[in-house]
This record gives structure tokens, sequence and C-alpha cells, in this order.
């Protein structure tokens, strides 16, 4: 402990210029953006994505806004491409920009898929394990650092060991106010712009935040481990309406600096906003009215639906896409509803489910297909299976055809309108007649 608290006292010494560096008053014209993570160094790790691919598409599309609508603001980014920096660099990036704000971007993580919401932190002393286990996930990086332990910039700082902790509860941050208005005018835009959790404005000790000698953020922009939320992330229009947030928080916090008016219009031109964006879909899943589906698949529908009806079931509705209308925000919603779906077709190649199944195929090649192929449009837990010299693809491994047909009408949405259901039994390949009689039995 003793150790530590000398440590600290130097660290103050030493970063001292650091924290005097002349800025023009009032002004902020120097902008640093993080995206979280990088090279080796992923982050947290979503069913489809990783957080460091997020984070950096995200700090462009907010840092090309910023230049399109200021061009008296230098934007300079701790990284631009999938590489590793270190966490004491990225603070030093701005320290030697002289920056005036300091925002780094990031995704959050949990063991279980329910916690959602978005939540931007400044630093200071965690008031809950949950803030403080935030800050260890993100310090951990330094970890990864080759020789971290003989890094002086870290003097012997270990994100996992309490004591190392000690040294934030003395740091008396100069910029905290600045710094909590900022975050303040993030989570605003969030709760206006994003229908999901407002977790609000936190403070917790985040290595990169206690270096920075400015204003400075950390926002966790969603869960990843959400499949909703990282659908959205993932997505044009969800990384669009983020940027678009970060945008207008840093206006308003620009414009409340140096007691200016905001620009009463910002110029956005990114995909999935405005004239960018994806027209709403037309209603699928209706065989008879779509002249592109082939006899084999009318009359397996219409098998389909007979089974339901023997059941006594209804044929489920087709899903339509309920997209946002003009000049209402966005909504994580529609994406939450596509996941939830997608969720329960976790099967594997190698998996037989005994006794009669339905899957949904959605798609035919003479040639089998690479894993990510944008013939699939992003879609990874299908099954494969060979017919007559042909490769098909598959989702689901259900025991009813209604579940089928709910992957089916999402299927369609996506844009593979000729999803049809098929049968299985013991794993071989069945005509939906066979797969009724077998049920029957």
């Amino acid at each position: 402990m003793k150790r530590l608290l000398i440590l600290f006292v130097a660290m103050l010494v030493v970063s001292g210029p650091a924290f005097s560096q002349k800025r023009e008053p009032g002004k902020v014209k120097t902008l640093v953006i993080d995206p979280g993570h990088g090279g080796d160094k992923p982050g947290a790790l979503g069913k489809h994505c990783q957080e460091k691919e997020l984070t950096l598409s995200i700090a462009k599309k907010f840092g090309k806004l910023v230049e399109d609508n200021y061009p008296d603001v230098k934007v300079i980014y701790t990284r631009t491409t999938d590489v590793d920096v270190a966490l004491s660099e990225r603070a030093n990036i701005a320290n030697r920009a002289k920056a005036d704000l300091f925002i780094s971007i990031h995704i959050n993580s949990h063991p279980t898929s329910v916690p959602v919401g978005m939540e931007t932190y400044v630093m200071g002393l965690s008031r809950s394990r949950a803030n403080m286990e935030v800050a260890k996930k993100e310090n951990a990086d330094i970890l990864l650092e080759d020789g971290y332990k003989n890094n002086s910039e870290y003097q012997g700082f270990d994100p996992n060991s309490p004591e190392s902790y000690v040294m934030f509860a003395m740091y008396q941050n100069a910029y905290i106010d600045k710094s909590l208005n900022f975050a303040q005018y993030t989570q605003e835009q969030y709760k206006n712009s994003i229908k999901t959790t407002n977790r609000g404005v936190k403070q917790a000790e985040f290595f990169v935040l206690y270096k920075t000698a400015m204003p400075a953020v950390l926002t966790e922009v969603g869960f990843i481990s959400n499949p909703a939320e990282e659908a959205y992330m993932m997505s044009d229009e969800g990384q669009a309406t983020i940027a678009i947030c970060l945008l207008n928080a840093f206006a308003n916090y620009k414009a409340h600096e140096e007691a200016v008016a905001k620009p009463k219009k910002m110029e956005i031109d990114l995909p999935g906003y405005g004239k960018n964006k994806p027209q709403k879909p037309t209603p699928q899943g209706d065989p008879e009215a779509d002249s592109t589906l082939n006899a084999q698949i009318k009359q397996d529908d219409a098998l389909a639906a007979t089974i339901l009806q023997s059941q006594g079931e209804e044929p489920p509705k087709a899903v339509i896409d309920p997209l946002p209308e003009k000049n209402v925000p966005p909504s994580i919603e529609p994406y939450r509803q596509v996941q939830e779906e997608i969720q329960t077709v976790v099967q594997k190649d190698e998996i037989v489910v005994e006794g009669v199944t339905y899957r949904v195929q959605f798609l035919t090649s003479e040639k089998e297909l690479k894993d990510g192929a944008k013939d699939f449009k992003g879609i990874t837990d299908y099954q494969m299976y060979k017919q007559d010299g042909l490769f098909r693809y598959t989702l689901g491994n259900e025991s009813t055809i209604a579940k089928a047909k709910n992957i089916q009408n999402d299927l369609r949405r996506k844009g593979f309108k000729d999803a049809f259901v098929i049968a299985f039994y013991n794993g071989k390949r069945i005509s939906l007649q066979e797969a009724r009689e077998l049920q029957e039995q």
C-alpha cells in the first residue's frame, strides 16, 4: 500500500505538465475519438461480431459528422484500423494534441443476454460493484500488453487488484464538471433518439480517463451480449443513430462552452439515415401473391397450412418489419423481434434430432458456400444438406410447422422470398405429407 501511495505522488509530479497544458479558453477545437480495443484485443464478443469492430465503425461515422458540420474542429482518432493501441498511449495521443474533449466508445457485455441500454462514464470512484466490474473489464486490456509490468506509464497498476484503485481515490479531476456536462448531453440524446434503457451517467475508475488531461468520457453504446442490441449496433441504421446522438451531444457541449448557438441544421450523410435509409419492406409470406415462388413451394406452403389447421392451429401471419415512420426515433424493438425468433434456431449440422422435425430452406447453391458469404445476408446458424447435386441451406429443427413458419416469415422479410418449410425424419429429408402421416401415428 505504501508503495502505491509513493507511486501515485510520483505520477502526479510526472503528469503535472500535462495538466497545465495551455489551450484557448472557451474553445472546443480539437476532438479525440477513441474506438475501444483493437488488434489482438477484441473486447467483448457477441454472437456475430466483436466489440472492436463496432467501436471503430461508429467512431468513424461520428468523426465524419463532426468534420462535415464543424470544419473548424480538428478530429483525431486513437486508431483508424484494426490495430492495438495501449491504454496509456490512447490518453497520450489526446494529451499531445492538447485536445479539448476526449470520447472513448465502447460496447457493454454481460454473462446473460438480459441487460440492455446505454450508459456514459466519467472518471471517479465507483459507487457500485457493477460500475467497478465495467471498469475492470475495460482496464483489463493492460494485462494483454507486452511488458506492461515494466511500463512506467502504469506504475504497477493491476486492473484486478483492489489496492491499485487507491490512487484513484486521491485523484481530483480538474475537468470533472465539464466531463459530467458532456456525459449528460450524451445520455439525453440516447434517451430521446433510441428506445432502449437509459442507464444514466456514472463514475468509475477507467485508466484511459484517469490519464487524460481534458474533459473525457467513456460511453457504452449497448450490450453486445443482448442479441437485439447486437443486431441494432451492427445495422447501418443503428450505427447512424448512435453517431448522430454523439454529434448532437457534441454540438450542445460546444455551444455551451463557447456561449454560441447550436447550428440550426446539421449535415447528415450516412448509410441508414434519411435518403440512405432502407425502404420499408412490403409484406412477405403470401405465396399466392408472390409470382416468384415456384409450384413446389406453393404446394408445400398449402400443405403446411392444412396440417396446421388439422392440429387446431392458425397459420401465423407474415411478419412485417415495423420500421419507424419519418421523424420517429428509430427503435431497437424490430431488431429484438428478429433476434428472439432467430435465437431458437441454433442447431449444428452434425446434430440429428430424432423423429419428425421441420426446417426452413432459404438458399440453394451449385457449390458449397463458405461461412460469411454475402449470400447468407448475415445468417450464421444455418444447416446444410446436399441433394440432387445441390447444396441446400436451412434454418431450424422445429417440432411443429407453426414454429417453422415463424422462421420462414422472418427469412422472407430478410429478403429470402423463396424460403419454404421442409420436413426431416431422423435427419433425412421427407415430404410434408410423410411427416404428417408419421406424426398422426
